[in-house]
Protein backbone atom coordinates (compact mmCIF):
# COMPACT_ATOMS: atom_id res chain seq x y z
CA UNK A 1 0.00 0.00 0.00
CA UNK A 2 1.32 3.47 -0.84
CA UNK A 3 1.84 6.05 1.85
CA UNK A 4 -0.14 9.23 2.40
CA UNK A 5 2.04 11.25 0.04
CA UNK A 6 -0.03 10.18 -2.92
CA UNK A 7 -1.50 7.22 -4.78
CA UNK A 8 0.52 4.63 -6.65
CA UNK A 9 0.71 4.97 -10.45
CA UNK A 10 -2.52 4.01 -12.20
CA UNK A 11 -2.28 0.60 -13.91
CA UNK A 12 -2.94 0.88 -17.64
CA UNK A 13 -5.68 -1.74 -17.44
CA UNK A 14 -7.96 0.36 -15.19
CA UNK A 15 -9.30 2.88 -17.78
CA UNK A 16 -10.24 0.20 -20.36
CA UNK A 17 -11.77 -1.92 -17.59
CA UNK A 18 -14.03 0.99 -16.64
CA UNK A 19 -15.00 1.65 -20.26
CA UNK A 20 -15.65 -2.10 -20.62
CA UNK A 21 -18.14 -1.88 -17.74
CA UNK A 22 -19.87 1.14 -19.30
CA UNK A 23 -20.18 -0.49 -22.73
CA UNK A 24 -21.26 -3.78 -21.17
CA UNK A 25 -24.01 -2.20 -19.06
CA UNK A 26 -25.16 0.02 -21.92
CA UNK A 27 -25.67 -2.98 -24.21
CA UNK A 28 -27.63 -4.88 -21.59
CA UNK A 29 -29.93 -1.98 -20.73
CA UNK A 30 -30.46 -1.16 -24.41
CA UNK A 31 -31.44 -4.74 -25.22
CA UNK A 32 -33.35 -5.59 -22.05
CA UNK A 33 -35.01 -2.27 -21.23
CA UNK A 34 -36.43 -1.23 -24.60
CA UNK A 35 -33.66 1.04 -25.84
CA UNK A 36 -32.64 2.51 -22.47
CA UNK A 37 -29.18 4.11 -22.38
CA UNK A 38 -27.45 3.85 -19.00
CA UNK A 39 -23.97 5.15 -19.84
CA UNK A 40 -24.56 7.17 -23.02
CA UNK A 41 -26.99 9.59 -21.41
CA UNK A 42 -26.86 11.67 -24.60
CA UNK A 43 -29.34 9.16 -25.98
CA UNK A 44 -31.84 10.25 -23.33
CA UNK A 45 -31.64 13.83 -24.59
CA UNK A 46 -32.43 12.56 -28.10
CA UNK A 47 -35.41 10.60 -26.72
CA UNK A 48 -36.66 13.73 -24.95
CA UNK A 49 -36.53 15.70 -28.18
CA UNK A 50 -38.05 12.89 -30.27
CA UNK A 51 -41.07 12.75 -27.94
CA UNK A 52 -42.24 15.98 -29.57
CA UNK A 53 -43.27 13.96 -32.63
CA UNK A 54 -43.18 10.31 -31.45
CA UNK A 55 -45.22 8.71 -28.68
CA UNK A 56 -42.95 5.99 -27.29
CA UNK A 57 -43.75 3.50 -24.52
CA UNK A 58 -41.44 3.48 -21.52
CA UNK A 59 -40.38 7.03 -22.21
CA UNK A 60 -40.68 8.16 -18.57
CA UNK A 61 -37.65 6.13 -17.46
CA UNK A 62 -35.63 7.30 -20.46
CA UNK A 63 -36.37 10.93 -19.63
CA UNK A 64 -35.66 10.42 -15.92
CA UNK A 65 -32.29 8.89 -16.84
CA UNK A 66 -30.90 12.41 -17.30
CA UNK A 67 -31.55 13.74 -13.76
CA UNK A 68 -30.84 10.33 -12.18
CA UNK A 69 -27.48 10.11 -13.95
CA UNK A 70 -26.74 13.58 -12.57
CA UNK A 71 -27.93 12.52 -9.12
CA UNK A 72 -25.52 9.58 -9.12
CA UNK A 73 -22.74 11.90 -10.26
CA UNK A 74 -23.66 14.40 -7.54
CA UNK A 75 -23.68 11.81 -4.74
CA UNK A 76 -20.25 10.56 -5.82
CA UNK A 77 -19.00 14.15 -5.94
CA UNK A 78 -20.40 14.83 -2.46
CA UNK A 79 -18.51 11.84 -1.05
CA UNK A 80 -15.26 12.94 -2.68
CA UNK A 81 -15.63 16.61 -1.71
CA UNK A 82 -16.56 15.78 1.89
CA UNK A 83 -13.44 13.63 2.21
CA UNK A 84 -11.00 16.22 0.90
CA UNK A 85 -7.94 16.29 3.11
CA UNK A 86 -8.49 12.73 4.30
CA UNK A 87 -5.46 10.46 4.58
CA UNK A 88 -7.34 7.75 2.69
CA UNK A 89 -8.56 7.75 -0.90
CA UNK A 90 -12.27 7.90 -1.69
CA UNK A 91 -11.84 5.42 -4.56
CA UNK A 92 -12.91 2.31 -2.61
CA UNK A 93 -16.03 4.07 -1.29
CA UNK A 94 -17.09 5.37 -4.69
CA UNK A 95 -16.41 2.04 -6.38
CA UNK A 96 -18.49 0.41 -3.62
CA UNK A 97 -21.36 2.82 -4.37
CA UNK A 98 -21.22 1.93 -8.06
CA UNK A 99 -21.18 -1.77 -7.19
CA UNK A 100 -24.21 -1.35 -4.91
CA UNK A 101 -26.17 0.43 -7.64
CA UNK A 102 -25.24 -2.22 -10.22
CA UNK A 103 -26.30 -4.93 -7.76
CA UNK A 104 -29.66 -3.21 -7.33
CA UNK A 105 -30.04 -3.01 -11.10
CA UNK A 106 -29.22 -6.71 -11.47
CA UNK A 107 -31.53 -7.70 -8.63
CA UNK A 108 -34.47 -5.86 -10.18
CA UNK A 109 -33.72 -7.38 -13.58
CA UNK A 110 -33.81 -10.87 -12.06
CA UNK A 111 -36.96 -10.10 -10.06
CA UNK A 112 -38.76 -8.67 -13.10
CA UNK A 113 -37.74 -11.33 -15.61
CA UNK A 114 -39.05 -11.72 -18.23
CA UNK A 115 -39.23 -8.00 -18.93
CA UNK A 116 -42.23 -7.50 -21.20
CA UNK A 117 -43.81 -4.20 -20.14
CA UNK A 118 -41.90 -1.02 -21.07
CA UNK A 119 -44.03 1.00 -18.63
CA UNK A 120 -43.45 -1.26 -15.62
CA UNK A 121 -42.10 0.53 -12.55
CA UNK A 122 -39.59 -2.29 -12.11
CA UNK A 123 -38.23 -1.70 -15.61
CA UNK A 124 -37.95 2.01 -14.88
CA UNK A 125 -36.28 1.45 -11.49
CA UNK A 126 -33.77 -1.03 -12.92
CA UNK A 127 -32.81 1.35 -15.69
CA UNK A 128 -32.50 4.31 -13.36
CA UNK A 129 -30.24 2.37 -10.97
CA UNK A 130 -27.95 1.55 -13.89
CA UNK A 131 -27.93 5.21 -14.99
CA UNK A 132 -27.05 6.33 -11.44
CA UNK A 133 -24.19 3.79 -11.40
CA UNK A 134 -22.80 5.25 -14.62
CA UNK A 135 -23.12 8.76 -13.19
CA UNK A 136 -21.05 7.63 -10.22
CA UNK A 137 -18.41 6.18 -12.54
CA UNK A 138 -18.29 9.36 -14.61
CA UNK A 139 -17.60 11.50 -11.53
CA UNK A 140 -15.09 8.99 -10.19
CA UNK A 141 -13.03 9.21 -13.38
CA UNK A 142 -13.21 13.00 -13.58
CA UNK A 143 -12.30 13.72 -9.94
CA UNK A 144 -10.16 10.78 -8.81
CA UNK A 145 -8.46 9.47 -11.96
CA UNK A 146 -6.97 12.68 -13.32
CA UNK A 147 -5.69 12.44 -16.87
CA UNK A 148 -7.97 9.51 -17.73
CA UNK A 149 -10.50 10.18 -20.53
CA UNK A 150 -14.17 9.69 -19.78
CA UNK A 151 -15.01 6.00 -19.83
CA UNK A 152 -18.71 6.18 -20.70
CA UNK A 153 -18.90 8.92 -23.35
CA UNK A 154 -17.12 7.92 -26.54
CA UNK A 155 -17.95 10.91 -28.77
CA UNK A 156 -15.33 13.18 -27.23
CA UNK A 157 -12.85 10.31 -27.05
CA UNK A 158 -13.31 9.57 -30.75
CA UNK A 159 -12.63 13.22 -31.56
CA UNK A 160 -9.51 13.25 -29.38
CA UNK A 161 -8.25 10.05 -31.00
CA UNK A 162 -8.61 11.61 -34.45
CA UNK A 163 -6.76 14.77 -33.33
CA UNK A 164 -3.89 12.81 -31.78
CA UNK A 165 -3.66 10.49 -34.80
CA UNK A 166 -3.33 13.54 -37.05
CA UNK A 167 -0.60 14.92 -34.79
CA UNK A 168 1.32 11.65 -34.98
CA UNK A 169 0.93 11.37 -38.76
CA UNK A 170 2.27 14.92 -39.09
CA UNK A 171 5.29 13.95 -36.98
CA UNK A 172 5.98 10.96 -39.25
CA UNK A 173 6.03 13.10 -42.39
CA UNK A 174 7.80 16.09 -40.82
CA UNK A 175 10.36 14.57 -38.43
CA UNK A 176 12.92 17.32 -38.97
CA UNK A 177 10.35 19.99 -38.12
CA UNK A 178 9.44 18.19 -34.89
CA UNK A 179 13.07 17.59 -33.93
CA UNK A 180 13.92 21.26 -34.42
CA UNK A 181 11.07 22.52 -32.20
CA UNK A 182 11.27 21.45 -28.55
CA UNK A 183 7.73 22.55 -27.75
CA UNK A 184 6.37 20.68 -30.76
CA UNK A 185 8.34 17.56 -29.82
CA UNK A 186 6.80 17.65 -26.34
CA UNK A 187 3.35 18.09 -27.86
CA UNK A 188 3.87 15.08 -30.13
CA UNK A 189 5.10 12.97 -27.21
CA UNK A 190 1.99 13.90 -25.21
CA UNK A 191 -0.22 13.08 -28.21
CA UNK A 192 1.44 9.66 -28.53
CA UNK A 193 0.86 8.87 -24.86
CA UNK A 194 -2.73 10.16 -24.95
CA UNK A 195 -3.48 8.26 -28.16
CA UNK A 196 -2.57 4.96 -26.49
CA UNK A 197 -4.79 5.67 -23.47
CA UNK A 198 -7.80 6.89 -25.46
CA UNK A 199 -7.47 4.04 -27.95
CA UNK A 200 -7.57 1.46 -25.16
CA UNK A 201 -10.60 3.16 -23.59
CA UNK A 202 -12.43 3.03 -26.93
CA UNK A 203 -11.50 -0.62 -27.42
CA UNK A 204 -12.62 -1.38 -23.85
CA UNK A 205 -16.03 0.18 -24.50
CA UNK A 206 -16.43 -1.65 -27.82
CA UNK A 207 -15.44 -5.01 -26.34
CA UNK A 208 -17.73 -4.35 -23.38
CA UNK A 209 -20.66 -3.48 -25.65
CA UNK A 210 -20.17 -6.63 -27.71
CA UNK A 211 -19.61 -8.73 -24.60
CA UNK A 212 -22.75 -7.35 -22.96
CA UNK A 213 -24.84 -8.12 -26.03
CA UNK A 214 -23.54 -11.69 -26.29
CA UNK A 215 -23.82 -12.33 -22.55
CA UNK A 216 -27.38 -11.03 -22.52
CA UNK A 217 -28.30 -13.22 -25.50
CA UNK A 218 -27.09 -16.34 -23.66
CA UNK A 219 -27.77 -15.62 -19.98
CA UNK A 220 -30.44 -12.91 -19.89
CA UNK A 221 -30.49 -10.86 -16.67
CA UNK A 222 -27.64 -12.89 -15.13
CA UNK A 223 -25.33 -11.24 -17.66
CA UNK A 224 -25.22 -8.08 -15.51
CA UNK A 225 -23.32 -9.96 -12.79
CA UNK A 226 -20.09 -9.69 -14.78
CA UNK A 227 -20.12 -5.88 -14.46
CA UNK A 228 -20.57 -6.20 -10.70
CA UNK A 229 -17.58 -8.54 -10.47
CA UNK A 230 -15.32 -6.15 -12.41
CA UNK A 231 -16.20 -3.15 -10.25
CA UNK A 232 -15.93 -5.25 -7.08
CA UNK A 233 -12.41 -6.22 -8.15
CA UNK A 234 -11.65 -2.51 -8.55
CA UNK A 235 -12.78 -1.93 -4.95
CA UNK A 236 -10.12 -4.41 -3.80
CA UNK A 237 -7.48 -2.90 -6.08
CA UNK A 238 -8.19 0.67 -4.91
CA UNK A 239 -8.13 -0.37 -1.24
CA UNK A 240 -4.72 -2.00 -1.69
CA UNK A 241 -3.48 0.94 -3.74
CA UNK A 242 -4.22 3.39 -0.91
CA UNK A 243 -2.89 6.93 -1.17
CA UNK A 244 -4.90 10.15 -1.02
CA UNK A 245 -7.26 11.86 -3.43
CA UNK A 246 -5.85 14.32 -5.99
CA UNK A 247 -6.37 17.97 -5.02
Amino acid sequence: MSDATGPAPLPRVVPPLLSFVAGYVDSITFLALFGFFAAQVTGSFVVAAAEIVVDDRGVAAKLLAIPVFMLGAGIAAAIIIARRGSKHSSLPLVFALETLLLAGFTGLMLYSWPVDDPDSWRVAAAGLLSAAAMGVQSTLVRLLLRGVPQTNVMTGNSTQLAIDATELIYAIFRPARVAADTALAVQVAEARKRFATVFMVLIGFLVGAMGGALAYAFTGPWSACAAILVVAALIAWSAIRGGIDPV
